[in-house]
């Protein structure tokens, strides 16, 4: 459903910056908004309702989106279509809102990632119109007298549930905060409000071709409204370790690598699909190992039972399956995609350690020879702390560490589906052919 429903409403979002301008381009664009309000109609079935009322009146909302934009598709009405923007946009909101309960929620007031002050676009005022509730605390307190989850009939701690891991919290320090491992709750509160003004996409672009250059609106985003909080403290940067908050640079070999592989990408950027990067190919992003914070999915489900741990992360829907039996990791020869991961408790805490890397994760400039350990603790009912250590001797001039605190949330993961709409590389590829051709 969501790979018609997703392109299909992307037609009507972006229709003042990619506006049909032939025959053919009317056609597509009526035989999208048809396809919407086909598969609108498939949600109101009843095989197809939760809590049959509120689900039949949030897609009810979409279906009634859908129909006037066929008939403005038709009598190509561009300014039918442009209005069609909001009520289309609300019909996402809330069934978004309904049914992934803390998706968007944040500074006290509904947002999507919008501050509530940014009244004067659309997306802003109807976040605000929805008045959802607060965000369920990131704090990580130093103790707590909560108990904590049964242990699943076995003596380890419980760390299982679905984890939200978004924050504002830079990867490495700015200058900004240089020599200051914390702000001020003024510094962080000034911070949040700074980087979600900055990075709001709802932001109309100074031509054309800078508001496609865009990519998604808003809607599309959640990168989270907060700094982390540990002990509650406001860090100000993910890297704890070094003190400086900063990658360790790479090591001379490294960089050579970096820049022969720089080179390359200049002098064949599209040859193929393996030119391009493993994002744009839809095999590894934001996914781990190790997790890292990103732009949305920033979701991850953790399964256990005496035997393994089973890390599934919303991005990419990747899975790790790591054994605790206490058995070694394979031969070196044997290489993978996201390493061999091998885990075992120490006390409270589990260690998840992974080797066997390919060159091709290439996480931050770490090739083949990453060591990376992974510790998971429970610190209370709603807190899970993430923390790694990068060793890669051959990549870094050092190993480095970065902390993370995850909250536990009802949300579902939901199936991150990109290859099946992958659209992108096929017109990367058809673009660099294009070009080709001009430069003959």
């Amino acid at each position: 459903m969501v790979k018609i429903i997703y392109p299909a409403s992307d037609s009507i979002f972006y229709i003042t910056t990619r506006t049909p301008g032939t025959d053919a381009e009317w056609a597509a664009l009526q035989k999208n908004t048809e396809a919407l309000e086909q598969a609108a109609r498939e949600l109101i079935e009843p095989r197809r309702a939760r809590d049959r009322e509120r689900w039949l009146a949030d897609a009810q909302l979409m279906v009634d989106a859908s129909v006037k934009a066929v008939s403005a598709a038709k009598t190509r009405d561009l300014k039918e279509l442009e209005d069609l923007n909001d009520a289309l946009y609300t019909s996402c909101v809330q069934c978004h809102l309904h049914y992934r309960p803390n998706y968007g929620r944040g500074l006290g007031v509904g947002g999507l990632g919008l501050d509530a002050r940014n009244s004067g676009s659309a997306a802003g005022s109807i976040a605000s119109s929805l008045g959802t509730a607060p965000a369920p605390s990131n704090q990580q307190p130093a103790s707590s007298n909560q108990q904590l989850p049964p242990s699943n009939q076995h003596p380890a701690p419980s760390i299982e549930g679905v984890w939200n891991f978004s924050t504002l919290t830079p990867f490495e320090r700015s200058q900004e905060f240089s020599g200051k491992p914390y702000m001020t709750d003024a510094e962080a509160a000034a911070f949040e409000a700074r980087t979600i003004e900055q990075g709001n996409r709802d932001r109309r672009g100074a031509s054309p071709e800078a508001d496609v250059g865009g990519a998604y609106n808003e809607f599309w985003f959640d990168r989270g409204l907060r700094l982390a909080t540990m002990n509650g403290r406001h860090p100000s940067s993910l890297v704890v370790d070094p003190s400086d908050g900063r990658v360790p640079p790479l090591t001379a070999a490294a960089q050579q690598r970096a820049a022969a592989r720089a080179a390359e990408r200049r002098q064949h950027p599209a040859d193929g699909p393996e030119d391009r990067s493993l994002g744009e190919r839809c095999l590894t992003f934001n996914a781990g190992p190790p997790m890292n914070p990103g732009p949305y999915n920033n979701y991850v489900q953790i399964f256990q039972n005496a035997g393994r741990v089973i890390i599934f992360n919303e991005m990419i829907h990747d899975a790790r399956v790591v054994p605790l039996d206490g058995s070694p990791h394979p031969p070196a020869p044997i290489r993978r995609w996201q390493g061999d991961s091998r885990g075992r408790w120490d006390g409270q805490t589990l260690v998840v350690d992974t080797t066997n890397f390919t060159d091709k994760t290439n996480f931050r400039g770490a090739d083949q020879n990453l060591h990376l350990v992974e510790r998971f603790t429970r610190i209370d009912a709603k807190t899970l702390h993430y923390e790694y250590t990068v060793d890669d001797p051959t990549a870094f001039t050092r190993s480095w560490t970065v902390s993370l605190p995850m909250t536990k949330t009802d949300d579902r993961v939901f199936e991150y589906a990109c290859h099946e709409g992958n659209y992108a590389l096929e017109n990367i590829l058809r673009g660099a052919r294009a070009e080709e051709k001009e430069k003959r």
